[in-house]
């Protein structure tokens, strides 16, 4: 069994990005909509990709990773490029929300911590989104297995339609769910099937 995910590898490589530059997607292609001047936090960071992203357009950004060379990475990016973020090293079952935010993300991260504590944090998520505010989130899927490079740190596959189901009663800006192909470093390939949420909280 590997002792580490393979991500610990190339975050430790500052001449290389592991999940491609730019931010996620869903966040490059509905930026437009989310709020500006917003406190955001975003979970599971890595390398700072949507972190960095936000901030630029003038947002107040909070991110986290489990990953000490992931955060190291993220605070050099952000550092050289002048960008203010406030990174830090948290384990997300241990992580305490003390504000609400207009945006929380979470990409490629809640179907790894076991299902109690991934269902708890997107309740916690929730109650912490102000009215009006966002939730954006991408999730792999058991519609197929977890790659055996994943598998050892994959500990709660979501099933289709589980994490729009936890939504119900805010509206569903944007959702899809598929497969896909990916590359990172060190001529890794994955095909994984993933779900993606857009969601706003109704306003009261």
């Amino acid at each position: 069994m590997q002792d580490k995910p393979f991500w610990e590898q190339s975050y430790s490589d500052y001449e290389v990005s592991t999940f491609s530059k730019g931010p996620t997607v869903d966040v490059e292609e509905f930026y437009e909509m989310f709020p500006r001047n917003a406190d955001v936090l975003d979970v599971g960071c890595g390398e700072g990709r949507n972190s960095i992203f936000l901030a630029k357009l003038g947002n107040r950004v909070e991110a986290f990773d489990i990953s000490e060379n992931g955060i190291k990475k993220a605070v050099k990016i952000a550092e050289h490029e002048k960008i203010p973020v406030t990174f830090f090293t948290c384990d997300l079952g241990e992580f305490v929300f003390k504000k609400e935010y207009d945006m929380i993300l979470s990409h490629g991260v809640l179907h790894l911590p076991v299902k109690e504590v991934r269902d708890k944090f997107i309740q916690d998520m929730q109650v912490h989104t102000k009215a009006g505010g966002f939730n954006v989130i991408g999730i792999f899927t058991n519609r197929l297995p977890a790659t055996p490079d994943n598998a050892p740190f994959t500990h709660s596959l979501f099933d289709v339609g589980e994490l729009p189901a936890k939504y119900a009663g805010w509206e569903m800006v944007h959702h899809e769910e598929g497969t896909f192909t990916d590359s990172h470093p060190g001529d890794i390939h994955h095909e994984h099937a993933y779900e993606r949420i857009i969601a706003r909280k109704v306003q009261k």
